[in-house]
């Protein structure tokens, strides 16, 4: 039987951060119109694919309103 004191745990590794220029602040809000514009990008192809056209339009133009506000 294996007990807690007889495992080895590796060694944790320092976490490691890039560059300051590297990381940048996203703030919650841009983070959900970008997933916005995401679910609409698959629920396009989705549309497109099953043969919606309209409902594919109509998500279409949802998705570049919301991409309006990540600019």
């Amino acid at each position: 039987m294996i007990t807690r004191a007889d495992r080895t745990e590796p060694d944790e590794a320092e976490p490691t951060v890039g560059e300051a220029d590297q990381n940048s602040v996203v703030d919650l809000g841009r983070l959900a119109w970008l997933g916005t514009v995401v679910v609409c990008l698959i629920a396009l192809l989705i549309l497109v694919l099953q043969g919606y056209y309209g409902y594919a339009a109509v998500t279409l133009a949802v998705a570049v309103a919301a991409g309006i506000n990540l600019l």
